[in-house]
């Protein structure tokens, strides 16, 4: 049980709102879990550059790098979910977007806060949830409703051609994140057989099928073992 409770904690640390816990319990009471392990044997992604902000003619400071996030969601669980009124953030930061993969439910609002000293320009080309949030300054914020379902949104800066962040917007709450090595758990599922997805933008992203039993707890194991081309 240690070992699970370490891993929430970690999937809470960047702000997140992981609602799976508690909003699939209020929808299928009587559902299942399904617990396991992530494992990554690809190759590691490459670091970033050395911190831009770094005074000129100092030696570069060690680059901000981001805990590698790997979503873990199961496609078309029946039922209807309603969307968190409170938004998810996805700031940019270090010239970088605080996330590269941002999971939420179809509905939800999310927040991009400028925190650099310079102008960002925010924007998707998706073609359901197209945006360009146009140049901000520092301590500007804009919300923008994810509405439809998508896998994944690509979010750049047309400043910044390095930024690049992936928002999946999901149709049920029944996902989380975990890091390699770490475990991860979903509550309340209703019963049923699901294609269970560990979806990251470097690594190639797994589909395995499982089956949820009514109070039951499911145990599947992921390995991401290849590097996208």
């Amino acid at each position: 049980m240690a070992r699970f409770q370490k891993t929430i904690r970690w999937t809470l640390f960047p702000g997140l709102i992981f609602f799976t816990f508690f909003s699939g319990l209020a929808e299928a009471k009587n559902g299942g879990a399904l617990t396991g392990h992530l494992k990554v044997t690809a190759p590691a992604r490459k670091a970033p550059p050395s911190n831009q902000y770094a005074p000129k003619g100092s030696p570069p400071s060690p680059p901000h790098i981001l805990p590698e996030e790997v979503v873990v969601y199961l496609k078309k669980v029946p039922g209807k979910y309603k969307a968190p009124k409170k938004h998810v953030a996805l700031d940019q930061k270090y010239l970088q977007f605080t996330h590269r993969i941002l999971p939420v439910l179809k509905g939800t609002k999310v927040d991009f806060t400028n925190q650099d000293p310079v102008y960002h320009n925010v924007f998707s080309n998706s073609q359901i949830n197209k945006f360009d949030l146009g140049r901000k300054k520092n301590g500007e914020t804009t919300s923008v409703k994810m509405g439809h379902s998508e896998v994944p949104v690509k979010v750049y800066c047309e400043i910044h051609s390095a930024m690049k962040s992936n928002i999946l917007v999901l149709d049920n709450p029944f996902f989380t994140t975990a890091g390699p090595d770490q475990d991860f758990v979903i509550k309340g599922i209703p019963p049923g057989t699901y294609t269970l997805v560990a979806w990251h933008d470097f690594w190639m992203p797994v589909e395995e099928t499982v089956t949820i039993k009514k109070g039951k707890t499911t145990q599947m194991n992921i390995t991401l073992d290849k590097a996208q081309n």
